[in-house]
């Protein structure tokens, strides 16, 4: 089932389960199997191409039907962006029949989706950073592709694996434009910080902010007792500090402490990488940094993004970046040379 839940589109795209649900439904009325025999055999990844990487949306500058798709209500249509580009890969088909494939080298523009909660390992609904990381390095990676934009729509989510994607975008050796379509905050707003622009779809309805860092403890105590449960937990002799943040433990102040000062830490490196990645444009008038969230026009004052947009004018940005020599890139980091050296030798002899 695992298989199956992670290789259906029906179960990944909302519009989809939608859809599956009433024919499953239908089917187990009439004593049926939920899924006919081809449905509930596991297909290939949809996000991976021909040769294992994974896909991403294409488009060109000037043209976001480059999938030969338009917009629909809410950023592109990722299945069908994805069906015709692995329609497109498929082995036999030339690079100059594939849907969407520039006229010549290195004018395409790669969007990723940066959307959901984020997480490192991803879930059913969203991508991973580890899968967004291996998006980007696709694209970097990619002679047709000049450029790279992040379609961002996010509340942002888990610390572990945030800053490696930020870091990844921070070193790409093409350009990286952030485009946000509505929300994005916390881990989100850190990830888009690195990219070379940003774009927020609306000055009255699109948001961005949440600077910092936070954690949840709640204690069920009470609530256990009350309802005829007396919880108490034993650790191994020397284990005395073992999982002091739960649920049926009061929090002391040591732990308070040290969840504390991990906090402070997290938040100066999310400091420091806005800094960084967005020096020079952030106003002093304002401080940004106290988890505030702010409406577009706000955040373009404040110079938490560059402009106010669309998807295409971030894709327009980016090509720009691209062909004006505007961005003068950063050096991929040793690891990505490396990947790419070894790949492209196995590439060669395999």
């Amino acid at each position: 089932m695992y298989d199956l839940l992670t290789s259906s589109c029906w179960a990944l795209e909302s519009k989809y389960y939608g859809v599956a649900k009433g024919r499953i439904m239908m089917r187990l009325g009439k004593g049926l199997p939920a899924l006919s025999a081809l449905e509930a055999k596991p297909q290939k990844y949809s996000h991976a191409d021909a040769e294992g990487y994974p896909s991403m949306w294409i488009t060109q500058s000037g043209e976001l039907a480059g999938l030969d798709i338009k917009p629909a209500g809410h950023g592109l249509n990722l299945a069908t962006g994805i069906a015709q580009l692995l329609a497109g890969t498929a082995v036999g088909v030339s690079a100059a029949a594939r849907p969407g494939s520039a006229n010549t080298s290195g004018s395409k523009v790669a969007v990723i989706p940066v959307q959901g909660t984020i997480q490192k390992r991803g879930g059913y609904c969203s991508l991973g950073t580890k899968d967004l990381v291996a998006y980007l390095n696709a694209a970097i990676r990619d002679p047709e592709v000049s450029a790279i934009v992040l379609d961002i729509d996010s509340p942002g989510g888990q610390v572990d694996g945030t800053e490696e994607f930020a870091m990844a975008i921070r070193n790409s050796s093409k350009p990286v434009v952030a485009y946000g379509d509505g929300l994005v905050a916390s881990a989100a707003y850190w990830i888009a910080s690195q990219c070379a622009y940003i774009f927020l779809n609306s000055a009255s309805t699109g948001y961005a902010g949440s600077l910092g860092v936070l954690c949840m403890s709640i204690n069920q105590e009470a609530f256990l007792e009350k309802n005829g449960y007396k919880v108490e937990i034993l650790r191994s002799t020397r284990a005395v500090d073992k999982a002091r943040m739960n649920p049926v433990e009061p929090l002391s102040d040591a732990v308070r402490a040290v969840v504390q000062a991990d906090l402070d830490q997290i938040g100066e490196t999310f400091i420091a990488a806005v800094e960084s990645g967005r020096a020079g444009k952030l106003t002093t008038k304002e401080d940004v940094f106290t988890g505030k969230v702010y409406r577009g026009a706000d955040a373009k004052k404040f110079g938490l993004v560059d402009a106010i947009g669309s998807l295409q004018d971030a894709v327009n940005k980016a090509a720009e970046l691209a062909q004006s020599g505007e961005w003068a890139g950063n050096s991929a980091s040793s690891f990505t040379s490396n990947f790419n050296t070894a790949w492209k030798a196995n590439s060669l002899t395999s």
